[in-house]
């Protein structure tokens, strides 16, 4: 098993997140993790046992609520998913997200 720095594992899960949900939701969405939340989470002693990450979504298009609980839910599940597979070693499971949309 490779083993990744923070750093590395928050670029490659970006490039992941982001390709998976333009492939499912179209290609007018982007996404991006909050480095810092992300980082935060990863390193400080003092953590709680729940892990809540932010994510910004920007679209070119409204958004409706149906669809918005749908990404949320697709990017729960595949943020777990990608971060058991890149980085297992250090695994915490994300139990929230809190999605900024501009």
């Amino acid at each position: 098993m490779i083993d990744y720095s923070i750093s590395n594992v928050y670029v490659l899960l970006n490039k992941v997140l982001n390709t998976l949900v333009r492939r499912k939701f179209g290609k007018h969405y982007s996404i991006r993790l909050n480095s810092l939340c992300f980082i935060a989470n990863r390193t400080n002693v003092f953590y709680s046992y729940t892990c809540s990450e932010k994510i910004t979504l920007k679209s070119l298009k409204p958004i409706n609520m149906y669809e918005l609980i749908q990404i949320k839910e697709f990017l729960l599940f595949y943020i777990n998913t990608s971060l058991l597979c890149i980085n297992s070693e250090f695994y915490i499971e994300v139990d929230e997200l809190e999605i900024i949309i501009i």
